[in-house]
């Protein structure tokens, strides 16, 4: 799918997803690529590729936390790579299965991911 993209070739793109995507999936999908104002799945992929911090990362001076869910199943070591891209101050908070909190954005852990945010919130606001 990804040399697809890469190749333009976006009628092909989207009639895979077309018929790879199961209902439910295609509704996510659908939410989420309003924001592009596209129902075409190559023009959202495409838009979505264009955001990348790689070049302006280093330029950001306010003090971050990244969350690093371990088994992320969207974008696997981008929590890492922003971290190393990053040369402000910074905290990564690893998530792990025995925390319950292994999964992208930590579904199954809601309080665990509050609680360090909220905790790592309150010793930079003070």
């Amino acid at each position: 799918m990804i040399e697809l993209l890469k190749a333009g070739r976006k009628e092909e793109f989207d009639g895979y997803m077309t018929k790879m995507l199961d209902p439910a999936m295609k509704h996510s999908l659908a939410f989420r690529m309003r924001p592009f104002g596209t129902t075409s799945y190559f023009d959202a992929f495409t838009a979505t590729m264009a955001y990348d911090l790689t070049d302006i990362a280093g330029r950001i001076e306010c003090p971050m936390l990244i969350t690093e869910p371990v088994n992320e199943a969207f974008w696997p070591g981008q929590s890492r790579r922003l971290h190393d891209l990053l040369t402000c101050p910074k905290v990564l908070v690893p998530f792990s299965e025995s925390d319950g909190a292994d999964l992208h954005c930590e579904p199954k852990a809601f309080g665990l991911r509050e609680l360090r945010v909220f905790n790592w919130l309150d010793k930079i606001l003070g």
